[in-house]
């Protein structure tokens, strides 16, 4: 209780005047920041859905995989829907360890129109494959 009547008695005594520290504004050029923020963000950037981050080195740029593939090389299919098909590459994508291989793993994506009077579309589009899925072909 002495404790509450004490704090109500300095916050009695604090009056906002025009030269008081209180009534001034703040100006961040003469007080410096007493924290330095210590993280860091990647400079690159990678299309990338929402909910997937990338894994960053502490000099901020990704980390990337090293690919035993490589655009143009000729792959077999080792799992999957499509097991034992040969196919050639077309994409490598090292921050997930994604490749994209011609005509293979096909998805069927629905467009919308874009203006009025021109109807939608269904397309189909080439979807990505990890890189351990490929056995590379001599």
């Amino acid at each position: 209780m002495a404790a509450m009547a004490v704090l109500q008695s300095s916050f009695t005594s604090l009056s906002l005047s025009s030269n008081s520290f209180l009534g001034q504004r703040f100006s961040p050029s003469i007080c410096p920041p007493l924290v330095k923020s210590t993280e860091k963000t990647c400079p690159i950037v990678v299309k990338l859905k929402r909910w997937e981050r990338k894994k960053c080195k502490p000099n901020s740029l990704p980390v990337l995989h090293k690919m035993h593939v490589k655009v143009g090389d000729t792959v077999k299919i080792i799992s999957g829907h499509e097991k034992g098909k040969i196919g050639e590459i077309t994409k490598v994508f090292k921050h997930n360890s994604t490749v994209i291989v011609k005509e293979m793993n096909l998805k069927t994506k629905h467009m919308k129109s874009r203006q009025e009077g021109e109807p939608g579309q269904i397309i189909k589009i080439e979807a990505g494959y990890s890189q351990l899925k490929c056995d590379a072909l001599l």
